[in-house]
């Protein structure tokens, strides 16, 4: 669903009717891998043959849908359309099956004769105590997003806020990717019933959903590839190991109206699908058109500051490591200098205390010859006075 973007990260918001709001990451519109059993080669998908275009404007689905339902009008949404023959537990994508279309992975199978519309067309949204349905211009196999846990498979229906880029895939306005989903609008069923048909028959009740929610993992929406819608957040194998059986595959087969009863849509080979490219007016296109140029002026913008920052970062770190370069060098000057006058100092006070050291020592020495001369001087002295006595002696 990123940044899923380049997002790099991308947020899904998800709230209660209650208003509750609780936020997860989904990562750019991926699947999380989980362990599993190395699945045995799948046959090369064969590629679908080009659909049926059948070109009509955005009011062709008033007529078909106003005999099973109510067409209002709102000021947040424009034209809306409601179901009359649904229950106060109902949920969209709840009554009809999955099967897989190697041309847009999961597609959903309605049991309601308004379900090529509803389900394949718009998205849904909820207000004033009912579903209603938004139309739109892209076809996809099931506008939903997916999660997975603790034994179930759930999905529920994008809102009226997720709009389609066939080169970004889903989209919001704003920098986060944030949408809100109300906890009853999600469907789960057990892993075990995930291909079954008429799901209803085992959609756990939407008091549940809030439960079911927690335990589980938000999977990932669609993405767009080759410009078409891919509904492949869960995978053709992770449907194989929830079920311990390979999931049918199905070509399409389409018709060029929507007068096809329910019951025939899927014989087993094929599903027979009536998808008309719907035309958007001026009004629309140049919308459109503002939004693309408003997104790749953004994204230029974007460019440009990240380059900008990179290289105003990339000459910030240069003057960094260019003054902390001065910085050494000016530091081990400072240590030489150190070193040279501590060793200077520490020279010259060797010397000085060798010259101390000589000076005490030639000080010791003529001292000592001055006494010896001393010490002579006075023993001739006393020799000559003892000799000068005895010659005194002898006379008398």
């Amino acid at each position: 669903m990123k940044p899923f973007m380049t997002l790099a990260v991308a947020v899904l918001a998800l709230g209660a009717v209650a208003g509750c709001t609780r936020t997860v990451v989904v990562h750019e519109h991926h699947y999380e891998t989980t362990p599993e059993p190395e699945p045995q080669p799948e046959p090369e998908p064969q590629p679908e043959p080009e659909p049926v275009v059948v070109e009509v404007e955005i009011t062709h689905f008033h007529e078909p849908l106003e005999h099973f339902g109510t067409w209002t009008y709102d000021e947040a949404y424009g034209d809306c359309w409601y179901p009359a023959d649904v229950d106060e537990d109902w949920r969209p994508y709840s009554h009809g099956h999955w099967v897989w279309v190697d041309d847009c992975g999961w597609y959903w199978v309605s049991d309601y004769e308004w379900g090529w519309a509803c389900e394949h067309y718009g998205r849904w949204t909820y207000f004033n105590h009912r579903w209603h349905w938004v139309p739109g211009h892209e076809w996809s196999g099931g506008w939903v997003v997916w999660c997975e846990g603790d034994g179930y498979v759930g999905w529920a229906a994008l809102p009226p806020s997720i709009g389609w880029d066939d080169r970004d895939g889903c989209r919001t306005e704003g920098v986060r990717w944030e949408i809100e989903i109300y906890d009853g609008c999600w469907v789960f069923v057990k892993h075990g019933q995930f291909m079954s048909r008429h799901l209803h028959n085992f959609v756990e009740p939407s008091r549940e959903s809030r439960g079911l929610y927690r335990r589980s993992k938000v999977r990932g929406c669609l993405t767009a590839e080759r410009g078409r819608p891919m509904n492949r957040a869960i995978r053709y194998e992770d449907a194989e190991r929830y079920t311990g059986q390979k999931p049918a595959r199905r070509k399409f087969q389409d018709e060029k109206d929507y007068k096809g009863r329910p019951d025939n849509r899927d014989d087993g080979e094929k599903v027979h699908v009536y998808r008309p490219k719907v035309k958007k007016d001026k009004a629309e296109a140049d919308r459109e058109k503002a939004e693309r140029e408003k997104k790749e002026r953004e994204e230029k913008e974007k460019r440009e500051k990240e380059e900008k920052e990179k290289k105003a970062k990339e000459e910030r770190e240069k003057a960094e490591k260019e003054q902390a370069e001065r910085e050494r060098i000016e530091r081990e000057r400072k240590a030489k200098e150190e070193q040279e006058k501590k060793e200077a100092e520490e020279k010259a006070k060797r010397e000085q205390e060798e010259r101390e050291a000589k000076e005490k020592k030639e000080k010791e020495e003529q001292e000592k010859r001055e006494k010896e001369e001393r010490e002579k001087k006075e023993k001739e002295e006393k020799e000559k006075k003892e000799k000068e006595d005895k010659e005194k002696g002898k006379d008398k």
